[in-house]
């Protein structure tokens, strides 16, 4: 039986054929690509609101300004990934435990006039750049951040309890309000800070 059965197409879905599916669902409509293979196809500037892309192979893609509100990418492979631009909207984004190790999310934009956070809790960020990016009220709770680059972020109100932080650029960032507790900062790079740290946001 073992040898009847045809061979795993390990296959990625190129951009072309994804536009297809994009253009055959209906807007209200939601798509399921869990568990599809995206690795290295390039999907900038494409609306991808509100797509299930759990499990998925995005490795090394390029999602430059696209649109990810409200998308689910848990335990999502990001790793290597493109998502930079002040377009690239995250508002609501679920990347609960995904892998994001040496992504690029550059000025990337996470605020949303409704209230819609993005929860990254649990995911693997080691070494990604997040230069500029606007994360006001993001949840990295618990999230491996180990070597990221984070300069001149919006961390506002940002959950970060917990979270493995060590060798952080953090310089410029703004951590008003920002909820520390737990988390390993060793290493870590705090110069032109907009707002000073307070001990409550640190300790346990």
């Amino acid at each position: 039986m073992k040898n009847s059965q045809p061979a795993e197409d390990h296959c990625s879905t190129s951009q072309k054929e994804f536009v297809r599916f994009l253009l055959a669902t209906p807007p209200k409509s939601e798509l399921r690509c869990q568990g599809l293979s995206f690795s290295g196809a390039d999907l900038s500037h494409l609306d991808l609101c509100c797509i299930n892309f759990k499990v998925a192979n995005l490795s090394h893609c390029n999602l430059a300004r696209a649109n990810l509100c409200c998308a689910s990418l848990g335990r999502a492979d990001l790793s290597g990934s493109v998502l930079d631009g002040r377009c690239a909207n995250l508002p609501g984004v679920k990347m609960l435990r995904s892998s994001a190790g040496g992504a690029s999310l550059k000025g990337c934009d996470s605020e949303d006039p409704s209230g819609l956070q993005a929860n990254l809790e649990g995911a693997s960020l080691k070494g990604v750049a997040m230069e500029g990016s606007q994360m006001t009220g993001i949840t990295l709770r618990v999230a491996k951040v180990k070597n990221a680059k984070l300069k001149n972020c919006n961390l506002r109100g940002a959950t970060l309890a917990g979270t493995d932080l060590p060798n952080c650029d953090l310089s410029g960032c703004d951590l008003q309000e920002a909820n520390l507790r737990g988390s390993d900062v060793k290493g870590a790079i705090y110069e032109e800070m907009l707002t000073p740290l307070h001990m409550s946001q640190s300790v346990r």
